[in-house]
């Protein structure tokens, strides 16, 4: 199967690539060819602006499309500006237009929790409920999704979304990008004591980086349309998560509280079942296994 692949160069488009580039013939759309990944074959690369013209152009040929260009949610609380994130909901026209243009109906559409916020009614995140975003991230998430309803709609198109839940792992090329696990990569790997701030009791749902990429491949066989939660199902404590990478690294330094200090933490949790049933889908990486798994990549490309 010949798949385009938007944002392939990224955190989770570098996985994907990497571990099923023996069972798809990935195409990769890219603004900038020097930004190409050199252990890559040169022909993956087909440079292109993201209008609709040179997206056809990229794409024509392929079988599927997976979706996965869009700027990130941001790694700090500075105030977000919608202009930033306005290029998001742009990409995501202009592919599906590319897409309806030229044939291509089976799409894998990468969206965000973050398109209910902390808003929710309830903790237990089901497809149905309405999205209440909290920040531009989230809108500009939101429009992908209404976009791709408008063309399942209107053009009898299977586009598939999957909201997925905080992804976590190793950025191939830039290290790890979140600033909690940064920390406990660091402090692990030197064997220094991990901060927590306050009680460590805030809380985290999580996915890998490997289930995510694990879930495309099994959305494009399917014939399904309309939207998917992508996570484990539980809510992860920032302890929890700091004893698994002190027993794997064997970190010494142990863990060090901040009582002082605010944690983060979330109660609102996807709901999973409605991939487990349509899409054949559950996590297979349980925490333990993702703290693993991180050393893994972190021992073989020495990077943080």
């Amino acid at each position: 199967m010949r798949v385009g692949v938007t944002g392939g160069t990224g955190f989770i488009g570098q996985y994907l690539i990497r571990d099923y580039g023996e069972n798809y013939d990935f195409v990769v759309p890219i603004r900038d060819k020097s930004r190409a990944i050199k252990e890559w074959a040169d022909e993956r690369f087909i440079e292109c602006d993201y209008t609709v013209d040179s997206l056809k152009r990229a794409l024509e040929g392929c079988d599927a499309v997976i979706h996965l260009a869009a700027k990130g949610m941001p790694k700090n609380r500075n105030p977000l500006k919608m202009e930033e994130y306005l290029p998001n909901v742009m990409a995501s026209a202009s592919v599906f237009e590319a897409c309806k243009e030229i044939g291509i109906k089976n799409i894998i559409n990468a969206s965000s929790k973050a398109v209910w916020g902390e808003q929710a009614e309830a903790d237990l995140l089901k497809e149905k409920q309405i999205p209440k975003p909290e920040d531009e991230y989230g809108v500009s998430k939101l429009c992908g999704e209404v976009l791709a309803k408008f063309y399942n709609d209107s053009y009898r198109m299977k586009i598939k979304t999957l909201r997925m839940a905080e992804v976590c792992g190793l950025d191939l090329s830039r290290g790890m990008l979140n600033p909690f696990w940064s920390v406990l990569l660091n402090a692990s790997a030197e064997g220094r004591p991990i901060p927590i701030y306050g009680r460590g009791i805030g809380g985290r749902d999580l996915i890998y980086v490997k289930d995510v990429t694990r879930a495309f491949t099994m959305a494009l066989d399917k014939e399904a349309e309309g939207i998917y939660n992508i996570g484990s199902g539980r809510i992860t404590t920032n302890m929890e998560i700091a004893e698994a990478f002190c027993k794997v690294f064997k970190n010494e330094g142990g863990i060090e509280l901040y009582p002082e200090k605010e944690e983060w933490g979330t109660t609102k949790c996807l709901s999973v079942e409605k991939a487990k049933q349509e899409l054949g889908f559950a996590a297979s990486y349980d925490l333990l296994r993702i703290v693993e798994d991180i050393k893994r990549e972190y021992d073989s490309h020495k990077i943080i």
